[in-house]
């Protein structure tokens, strides 16, 4: 197993013992939801609850990182019910309809897209320029001040019902000190090729012809 494959089942292990404390234990949700936007060195009421889950040998980045998602998952879990990979999410993404060309895992750009062309059941769409406008803020926005955006943008995504794939966003930002050109480019190539998808498709429903066309 290599170290990139050992992280990625830490970050799934956190995500999942924040969301069940945040389910099971509405003291702790808000003890985590006080420290969004703030960084672990004032995010007091946090500790107890985060400081248990992490590596000893954790970069500050990465603990930045950690106490950031525990926060949002806190800050989320009141309004949605699915939180973190569900077997129907995890359906979706695996479905053709959604290919991007990333993998069966989405990350917050295919999250974002999905605010815009497919918002949860009730829900209003995203606006695409507000979206776009919002990514690419973010995208350009360095350690640690990409975490005084994050929150509002994953906020957003609440409004509309769209997922949020916690673990992946974690692995993302334990990345973004230093390789924030690498995730910035996978966010804004999932965004446009499944906005580009979900075009592609509208158009074949509409224009059945193209599809036997082509």
């Amino acid at each position: 197993m290599t170290s990139a494959d050992t992280e990625e089942r830490h970050s799934e292990a956190f995500v999942r013992r924040i969301t069940e404390q945040c389910l099971r234990d509405r003291g702790r949700r808000a003890a985590l939801r006080r420290g969004l936007r703030r960084p672990p060195e004032q995010a007091h009421t946090m500790h107890a609850v985060v400081a248990p889950l992490l590596r000893p040998s954790m970069r500050q980045d990465q603990e930045y990182a950690y106490y950031a998602v525990a926060a949002m998952i806190a800050a989320t879990v009141r309004d949605r019910r699915n939180i973190g990979r569900t077997d129907e999410a995890a359906e979706a993404e695996a479905s053709p309809a959604d290919d991007t060309g990333q993998g069966n895992r989405p990350n917050l750009g295919q999250s974002l897209a999905w605010a815009v062309c497919r918002p949860g059941p009730g829900r209003r769409a995203m606006n695409q320029a507000t979206a776009e406008k919002r990514l690419h803020l973010l995208v350009r926005q360095g350690y640690p001040g990409v975490y005084q955006h994050l929150a509002g943008v994953v906020r957003h995504l609440g409004t509309v019902d769209s997922q949020v794939d916690w673990a992946q966003l974690l692995n993302d930002l334990c990345r973004w000190r230093y390789y924030r050109d690498q995730v910035a480019k996978s966010w804004l190539q999932s965004f446009y090729r499944t906005l580009h998808d979900a075009d592609r498709r509208a158009e074949k429903q509409h224009h059945p012809s193209l599809e036997e066309s082509a």
